[in-house]
């Protein structure tokens, strides 16, 4: 017989009902394909056929032995480099520009945010017509600046395929860090930058002495986010340039998309993602830990 003390009143058998979707949720689209991968990963599968054949750890061992997955594994890393320094260093940059009161700011807020409004496959799309090496935009100004000497085959060329791209997420991305810091300085106490001034403070000292310190948490949601979408990063560089030329702009998750449905390795791309995670989890995990450890000693304070 049950306990009575073990039996849940019924303010917790409400909290465990209300519990019971998300948690049901939760376990069916992240958790369930979280396994399946693992479990697909083991085995070798063309996706059609109705047996699988177990493989073990065969699959692992394939992607360790080839050069191309480790080329996507450090383009992936240049890519969290990249999406950590550069749109979020311009969104800072543009939110203490406007944040100063200029003339026009929310014309100002809507063309910078506004790109990161675009679909990323209209956003390929046009970035794909700015980097058409003959008659493209980059490649006509060039030209009418006397420049025609530095114009490139901008995706046909290995040396210069992954900075083209990142020029163009770039464009796409940085509004959104604008706008998160943008909201951080808008929600920073007045009386904070006003003791500043009174203390003699020029705009450059208050700006990384008194505002930069106060936007930690706004800090923390722009660079994870950021971090994130730099792992997870397909649907841009698949419509400019699936990958190539010759692999050379492939990251993990454009790999694993044509091991699955290009060559109908399922359980090489399970293997890819499993690895995706790994690295994610090791890229990410420490970032957010550190992070949250920070905020939580800055409000102690």
């Amino acid at each position: 017989m049950i306990p009575r003390e073990w039996i849940p009143n019924r303010t917790t058998r409400t909290h465990l009902a209300f519990l019971a979707l998300p948690v049901a949720l939760f376990a069916t689209f992240y958790v369930y394909p979280i396994i399946s991968s693992v479990y697909l990963s083991m085995h070798s599968w063309d996706g059609f056929s109705p047996d699988m054949r177990w493989v073990g750890l065969q699959n692992y061992k394939t992607l360790l032995a080839q050069p191309r997955f480790f080329n996507a594994v450090l383009n992936n890393i240049a890519w969290v480099a990249f999406m950590l320094i550069v749109p979020t260093g311009i969104g800072l940059m543009l939110a203490a520009i406007l944040d100063r009161g200029i003339r026009g700011e929310s014309v100002y807020r809507i063309i910078f945010f506004l790109p990161f409004t675009i679909p990323a496959v209209a956003v390929a799309a046009i970035w794909r017509w700015m980097y058409e090496p003959t008659n493209g935009l980059i490649t006509t100004v060039l030209d009418l600046a006397g420049l025609g000497w530095a114009a490139q085959n901008w995706l046909g060329d290995p040396a210069v395929v992954n900075a083209s791209l990142m020029g163009a997420v770039a464009w796409w991305t940085t509004g959104f860090a604008f706008l998160v810091f943008f909201a951080g300085l808008r929600n920073i106490p007045t009386e904070c930058i006003e003791a500043a001034r009174i203390e003699g403070a020029t705009s450059w000292q208050i700006f990384w002495q008194v505002s930069f310190p106060l936007l930690w948490p706004s800090t923390i949601i722009v660079l994870g986010m950021s971090a994130i979408d730099a792992m997870r990063l397909f649907d841009i560089v698949w419509a400019m340039t699936q990958g190539g030329p010759a692999y050379s702009s492939e990251v993990l998750a454009t790999q694993m998309y044509d091991l699955a449905f290009g060559r109908f390795e399922m359980g090489r791309a399970s293997a890819v993602s499993v690895y995706l995670l790994l690295i994610a989890a090791v890229v990410i995990m420490p970032y957010i830990l550190y992070m949250s450890s920070r905020v939580q000693d800055s409000e102690a304070e």
